[in-house]
């Protein structure tokens, strides 16, 4: 049936009314013929009923009087017509006596109730007892067979029969034509209803359906406009809290970039500028006095801009980002000074805002970025992320301050390098481009071979990148602990399968790097932990390098992640001691037993006598907290000398080893 589906709806009700006409028509004619039937023989029946009641008499005194020839006479007489189409009667023996259109008196006589042809008509076969009764005996005298001709009302049922279809085909002609049209018309406000919801679905929501009826498709228009009104008002609601942010009335992100992108056809550059603006310790103003009192400070914000910005200049859009970010672009004129006036105006009314709840008085300052649209690739994302990088800079710089993107800027410089990195970093993430390298670290005198396990950045182009260049965009967009979990299962694979084959490592103590984002990650402990165990690796042949600002940073995840590491019977190295800000403070609680000196204060240690008086501090400080020193940065004989003479224990530098894949090794 699926044909069925796919030809028009009017043609559908016409096949569907007509095949249930046909079936009424059908019905009705086969019942009104067998009622035509049974009246027919009723009719016969009469009429050989009425025959054999005046045959009856007439037969009975010919037979009881044998007079044979007057009954005959009487027979053709009275049955002459159209009606009787043979009459017989018999004697008590069987014998005929009389005829009526009978001819041959041996041809034996049909039964009664026989219907047959008889000379080119239909004919019913009624047979009669001629008897009476005496002294309450029946005595039969003959019989009579009556042939009854059914022409007649064969005839009259033809006619009748042939008048009652002629109407019936009337009646479906009829009944056809007025399906037609309702069907026509059905098809047509339903194809109606059909366009009228494309063109709903297109977007244009200002059709409405013919509804002016009370019928089910009157009902369905009907229906169907209030759906339309239903969703075009959901839609301006929609659109409403899309176009604009519920906190705190200023536009969302998505129409700021759609009113920039306009700003940037309709005027020149030079004359539109960015803003980002980046709350400072506000998430202190929510932890201190709560969300609320944070966000009346929102509000605030988008009111003194509204206040500031728009008097100003000749167009501006104002929107609330995120949190604590707002932003802002106006057409103003192409001079910095008036632009970065407007900036810092906005973040000294920020700063002065006094903020009270329970008692407490606080105050947030505001790290604005501004970009003059010509300075970058005039496009949304651009001029956004240039913004952005100014904020970011303002914020390292201290924050509550105002940084005009220049290209130049080595702060600005550094931030775009960083984001041009992501996109080249999450690739190597998914892909695993990272390659392990090894640096051997060597004994000073006796003592074990140390390696350390270094990385480079495989791009799609086969470069390999040196930490030194994505190091700090990895930190940026907090990627280091997936890029430490590749790193060391890379290593413990190699290790194992060095094992397995009776293949010596590339020293006897592998030191791997840890970063401090990783060590706050959540299950990396248990992680390392189960990768020493599944690839069988002997933890007393590790060394895990922590640096000095990780420790003073995160003092107790760092004594957590040692106790578990020497627990396993590893080793701890504290890297670039002499970096942080206190050196010493933290060694109190800090285990670690190799303690590695900042490069900072090796590479001239031969030239300088300070160098030389911290390393040699270093090294004292060292053996009383029982250890092992080593010198990073090792890059000349000169260096190896002097770090010798002040007793350093392992020394680490391209003098010693210049770093190699570890699959080479």
């Amino acid at each position: 049936m699926n044909w069925y589906r796919h030809i028009p709806f009017r043609l559908q009700i016409l096949l569907a009314a007509g095949a249930v006409l046909l079936l009424i028509v059908a019905g009705f004619t086969y019942a009104h013929w067998r009622a035509l039937d049974e009246a027919l023989s009723r009719a016969a029946e009469r009429e050989a009923q009425h025959y054999t009641r005046q045959l009856d008499t007439l037969a009975r005194q010919a037979l009881l009087t044998h007079d044979y020839e007057q009954l005959q006479d009487r027979l053709e007489a009275l049955l002459a017509g159209e009606t009787i189409a043979f009459a017989v009667v018999l004697d008590e023996d069987g014998r005929p006596v009389a005829t009526y259109g009978w001819q041959d008196s041996t041809q034996t006589l049909p039964p009664p109730g026989a219907k047959l042809e008889w000379h080119g008509q239909p004919v019913r076969v009624w047979h009669h007892a001629i008897a009476s009764t005496l002294g309450g005996e029946p005595i039969s005298f003959g019989s009579l067979v009556l042939g009854i001709s059914l022409a007649p009302l064969e005839t009259g049922r033809e006619r009748l029969v042939l008048s009652t279809a002629l109407l019936l085909l009337f009646s479906l002609a009829l009944g056809g034509l007025l399906l037609d049209g309702v069907a026509r018309r059905l098809g047509q406000r339903l194809a109606a209803l059909a366009e009228l919801s494309r063109t709903l679905a297109a977007g244009d929501l200002s059709r409405r359906a013919e509804a002016s009826g009370s019928d089910e498709v009157s009902v369905l228009a009907q229906s169907l406009n209030a759906l339309a009104d239903a969703v075009a008002a959901r839609i301006d609601e929609l659109r409403h809290r899309i176009e604009y942010d519920a906190l705190t009335g200023l536009h969302s992100r998505i129409y700021f970039d759609e009113a920039l992108g306009k700003l940037l056809q309709q005027y020149d550059a030079g004359r539109v500028w960015v803003c980002a603006i980046d709350l400072d310790h506000f998430a202190a103003v929510n932890d201190s006095c709560g969300h609320e009192a944070g966000d009346r400070v929102l509000r605030d914000v988008a009111r003194l801009m509204e206040e500031i910005i728009p008097p100003r200049v000749e167009q501006a859009v104002l929107a609330h980002h995120d949190a604590d970010e707002f932003a802002a672009c106006w057409v103003g004129t192409s001079e910095d000074a008036p632009n970065e006036a407007l900036a810092r105006e906005i973040g000294a009314k920020i700063l002065a805002h006094p903020i009270t709840d329970n008692g407490l008085n606080l105050t947030v300052a505001a790290s604005i970025g501004l970009v003059r649209a010509d300075r970058v690739p005039s496009t949304v994302a651009d001029l956004k992320i240039a913004a952005d990088i100014a904020s970011y800079v303002a914020k390292q710089l201290g924050g509550n301050r105002v940084v005009n993107y220049l290209p130049t800027h080595p702060w600005v410089e550094r931030r775009r390098r960083e984001i041009e990195l992501l996109p080249v970093l999450l690739n190597a993430i998914r892909t695993e481009a990272f390659e392990p390298w090894v640096q051997r670290i060597v004994p000073v005198g006796e003592g074990r071979l140390h390696a350390e396990i270094l990385m480079r950045l495989v791009t799609e182009r086969g470069e390999r990148l040196t930490p030194g260049v994505f190091l700090s965009a990895a930190e940026r967009f907090q990627l280091m602990p997936r890029i430490d979990r590749i790193m060391v299962r890379k290593v413990m694979e190699d290790l194992d399968r060095r094992l397995a084959e009776n293949r010596p490592w590339p020293a006897d103590v592998i030191s791997l790097n840890v970063s401090g984002q990783t060590l706050s990650d959540e299950g990396w402990v248990e992680y390392l932990e189960a990768l020493i165990r599944e690839h069988g690796i002997p933890p007393e042949r590790l060394v895990f390098e922590i640096t000095e600002s990780t420790v003073i940073e995160q003092t107790e995840v760092a004594v957590a992640f040692v106790t578990r590491m020497r627990g396993l019977g590893a080793a701890i190295a504290l890297d670039d001691f002499g970096s942080g800000t206190s050196s010493f403070g933290y060694l109190r609680r800090f285990t670690a037993d190799y303690l590695k000196a900042d490069g900072q204060f090796v590479r001239h240690v031969h030239e300088r006598r300070e160098d030389r008086v911290i390393v040699q501090t270093m090294v004292s400080l060292a053996r009383l907290m029982r250890m092992t020193t080593i010198a990073e940065f090792v890059e000349n004989d000169a260096i190896i000398e002097t770090l010798r003479e002040l007793g350093v224990d392992y020394l680490q530098g391209y003098a010693v080893h210049k770093p190699q894949p570890l699959s080479e090794l």
